[in-house]
């Protein structure tokens, strides 16, 4: 079916229409050009003056998380502890068919009084369901008596790379997996409803491609998540362009995934194996990132390293002689030098592979000029902007923060894109593009070092151009050009006029995947 938009503000175009021939983009031009071309029964949508973007690319998020977080307890905009309790409480009334209670989202930072829930909070709720509220940032895990039962906690256990607050009911980073480990079991068929609803959930934000982090994020069964990709690509059900960043338990498991044909650029324009993503560190606001030195507010603590030098090396040579790269979750400055340390020996000139570093937080100049000159991708979140410009001066030295979260470096001097991280933000690519710009919490209360300010237009880009770049999808989406893949989005307003502030506020209209429309305000 053939489709022309017209009387519209194009980015990057000095046309004012285009025509979508079935999934492709056949002509752009001007109204009278494109309104000719269109048959008596064909469809000509007048937009009005609406701005027209390709469509937004989350360049690194989880998006079968997503999909889990959006049918469980959902507390990332909660303002306080007592909402928090509040919306559990509800919860349990509501679900009482439920066997666990699983919610997400909450950040102690946000609170007037900067207390978390624990062990004790949730056993008033109850004692005879288990619940498991997990920090914003996924790092941080607090359940109650019940979840430590079935999970086999008592005040003896230990476990490397983690720690647990038997008293509070507080787990930190690898001691979250054993409460994990006795969830209720997923299936096909509920990975499916979960990457479905995180790709509609999205499509709302103009979202029409990402890069996502999903085979051990749900379930530590890698093959039944792949299959539930699968099986949504060849049914024509996935509304939404994926590159996989392939995690896993093991290396044996990653033997196993590549001895099976997977590797990167495996799969068809709608589903794709990405590279192997590795999770060094934990992160900033749990104090659980690997730090060369102590939290400022923390004077014991340097987070955790998840991985030796030889584990990670492990992987990575594993990957590389199946020509798959690796990307590395690096927040913490010391698991960042890590990573610098073996990708020395695997990266080869000009980085052909694509390695590359996810999150690009805590960086000292010397390492942002490394990650240049070695042309590693980066793949950054400015939405974390918003939570973690309050904190990172009580977290880190004034001269580190100035140095952190470069993106203007980063973007200027290597191949970087924008991201959320969903679930540990909302996949708004609006709000992200406004803390891009402005470096300045929503409520202009905190800011970044402002030299590292992107222009709308690169911004814009991080979302886009350099989106589709980086997830190796350049030659089907990221312009509004012919022959590329008919994904685009319209909103109501061009975020290049108005306010920095007021970037954040604009809504979007259309969001179109494959010349077929997927949401419509």
């Amino acid at each position: 079916m053939r489709r022309g938009y017209i009387n519209a503000v194009i980015y990057r175009s000095e046309a004012t229409a285009f025509l979508a021939d079935g999934d492709v983009i056949a002509r752009v031009g001007t109204d009278a050009e494109i309104e000719k071309l269109l048959g008596r029964e064909e469809e000509c949508i007048d937009l009005h003056g609406a701005f027209v973007t390709p469509g937004f690319i989350d360049s690194h998020m989880h998006l079968a998380e997503y999909g889990n977080y959006l049918s469980n307890v959902q507390l990332l905009d909660c303002q306080s502890l007592a909402e928090v309790l509040r919306r559990v409480t509800q919860y349990r009334d509501a679900h009482q068919d439920h066997p666990w209670i699983v919610g997400r989202g909450y950040n102690e930072e946000q609170f007037p009084d900067r207390r978390r829930p624990d062990r004790a909070m949730l056993d008033e709720i109850s004692r005879d369901r288990p619940i498991s509220l997990t920090r914003s940032c996924g790092h941080i895990m607090v359940v109650n008596t019940r979840a430590l039962e079935l999970a086999g906690i008592d005040e003896h256990t230990e476990v490397a790379g983690g720690r647990i607050d038997f008293a509070g009911g507080i787990l930190e980073e690898t001691a979250i997996e054993l409460v994990h480990a006795v969830w209720p079991a997923e299936t096909v068929e509920t990975m499916k409803q979960y990457i479905l609803r995180g790709a509609e959930e999205a499509a709302r934000y103009g979202v029409t491609a990402v890069g996502s982090d999903d085979l051990i994020s749900v379930t530590h069964d890698w093959r039944m998540v792949l299959d539930a990709f699968l099986q949504l690509s060849y049914q024509d059900r996935l509304r939404l362009r994926v590159s996989e960043q392939c995690e896993f338990n093991t290396p044996q498991e990653l033997a196993a995934f590549l001895d099976e044909g997977y590797t990167t650029g495996v799969g068809d324009d709608s589903f794709q194996i990405g590279p192997l993503k590795m999770i060094l560190d934990g992160s900033l606001g749990g104090r659980t990132a690997a730090m060369r030195a102590p939290y400022r507010d923390d004077p014991e603590n340097k987070g955790y390293l998840h991985y030796s030098r030889d584990e990670l090396e492990t992987y990575v040579k594993l990957a590389n002689s199946y020509n798959m790269p690796t990307i590395s979750h690096a927040i913490g400055d010391r698991a960042l030098d890590e990573a610098l340390r073996v990708y020395e020996h695997y990266v080869l000139p000009g980085n052909p592979l694509g390695y590359g570093i996810v999150h690009c937080q805590i960086m000292h100049a010397d390492q942002a000029e490394q990650v240049c000159r070695m042309k590693l991708s980066c793949f950054f979140q400015s939405l974390f902007v918003n939570d973690d410009a309050p904190i990172l001066e009580q977290r880190v030295a004034k001269k580190l923060a100035d140095t952190s979260y470069p993106y203007r470096t980063l973007l200027e001097g290597t191949l970087a894109a924008n991201g959320s991280d969903a679930p540990v933000e909302v996949p708004n690519p609006l709000q992200g593009i406004q803390l891009a710009v402005t470096r300045t919490s929503l409520d202009h209360a905190a800011a970044m070092n402002p030299a590292e300010c992107l222009t709308v237009e690169q911004a814009l880009d991080s979302f886009t151009v350099n989106g589709a770049k980086i997830l190796g999808m350049d030659a089907l989406i990221g312009a509004i050009q012919p022959g590329m893949k008919a994904d685009f989005a319209v909103l109501e307003k061009d975020p290049r006029v108005v306010k920095p502030e007021e970037i954040a506020a604009i809504r979007v209209l259309l969001t179109v995947q494959n010349g077929e429309t997927v949401f419509e305000r």
